[in-house]
């Protein structure tokens, strides 16, 4: 909030600034209100309506990164991407999320309420950032103000010679929080129908085989919330969400070997709530071993990256677990990995996000790989035959 000068007069719309909801704010609230809407049974999840939330958070997501990738913000005034056809891609972007939101939550009430104060919380943060354009970019932004609209695009777009390429290296994303919100962005739907569903099954959603679909949406929750807090560390700090100890070897390994003797166990539960079945048959496990033995002939050349390797890992073992009595289980190699993955090589001081698949700088020692892969395949191929 900008402080008024010693006798400055007080800006007409400054009583905003005594609202309890605050623009930062909006959408905590938003979501913690759409949350006990659905523990009370007070709305009802819709196919329509949230799959059309579902479109606006995704595309609004997609200006979102569009917008923060031409941004040079306070550096020079940003005329190209999605601020040629409007002035605040972001906020745009910000209000078909939010209206995204309202949509999955489903209530008439809830809905126009949120958007009325949207409109109060924004309308005083787009008035100040006006002001503050025009006092650091001068008659340059005033032209620009008289040719673009605010937020709907209805007037031509701005000439391309003010066109620059999007980068992911400009600071809001390199060294922000987008990517972090976007994983964030990402949950809320399934917290939204968990809530909803936990509502209106109560004790009842126990029944694992009956409902399903509400565990799925607590794992989907739960997964695109841990990627949210591994990116934050990794973009904010450059550093691992888990111990750096956890991430080296023999840690993965480890979790390796005692997660095939946990998929071992799983299959023995008296309890069965599978939602995927497998059964492939000697000519069907042969396939797939061959299919594994092309992904990792294809990606020799970067088999000595920490992240490449995290990443089969990963994949073996969540997808094993999918055809399990517990598929849900999987969220744990499924986080573990990820937040591995997103690190890189844990033998560096620092993650290195500039290269996905970057060599690691110390490798095990090949008779170790060939002894965990033998071990790998000789555990899974019973399971696969299951």
């Amino acid at each position: 909030m900008r402080e008024r000068q010693p006798g400055e007069k007080k800006r007409k719309g400054e009583w905003v600034e005594y609202l309890p909801i605050r623009r930062t704010k909006l959408r905590t609230y938003l979501m913690s209100l759409g949350v006990l809407i659905g523990l009370l049974d007070l709305n009802h999840i819709d196919v329509v309506p949230f799959a059309i939330g579902v479109v606006f958070i995704a595309a609004a997501a997609w200006v979102h990164v569009w917008s923060k990738g031409h941004l040079d913000k306070n550096a020079s005034l940003t005329r190209s991407g999605p601020y040629r056809w409007v002035r605040d891609p972001f906020h745009f972007a910000n209000f078909f999320i939010d209206l995204g939101l309202c949509l999955i939550v489903n209530n008439w009430i809830f809905t126009p309420i949120v958007m009325v104060f949207w409109v109060i919380a924004y309308s005083h943060r787009l008035g100040e950032e006006d002001e503050m354009l025009e006092e650091l970019f001068g008659d340059d932004y005033r032209e620009y103000r008289a040719k673009i609209p605010r937020m709907i695009p209805y007037k031509p777009p701005m000439d391309k010679k003010y066109d620059k390429p999007f980068s992911v290296r400009h600071g809001p994303i390199y060294h922000g929080k987008v990517i972090t919100r976007l994983f964030r962005f990402a949950s809320y739907p399934y917290l939204l129908l968990a809530a909803a569903w936990l509502g209106d099954a109560r004790e009842e959603v126990l029944d694992v085989s009956a409902h399903g679909l509400f565990w799925w949406a607590v794992f989907g929750y739960v997964f695109f919330h841990w990627l949210s807090e591994v990116a934050a560390k990794l973009t904010t700090k450059r550093a691992p969400l888990l111990p750096l100890a956890l991430l080296r070897q023999p840690a993965p390994a480890i979790l390796g070997v005692v997660w095939i003797a946990v998929l071992w166990g799983v299959e023995r539960v008296p309890v069965d709530t599978r939602d995927f079945a497998l059964e492939l048959g000697t000519s069907g496990v042969a396939a797939v071993l061959v299919g594994v033995v092309a992904v990792v002939i294809a990606g020799i050349r970067v088999w000595a990256s920490a992240r490449f390797r995290r990443l089969i890992e990963g994949l073996v073992l969540s997808l094993a677990t999918l055809f399990t009595p517990l598929p849900w289980l999987a969220l744990v190699p499924a986080c573990y990995f990820a937040a591995s993955f997103g690190y890189g090589d844990p033998q560096r001081a620092e993650s290195d996000i500039d290269h996905v698949f970057l060599p690691a700088e110390r490798l095990w020692p090949a008779p170790a790989w060939l002894a965990l892969a033998a071990l790998f395949v000789a555990a899974l191929v019973p399971l696969l035959l299951n």
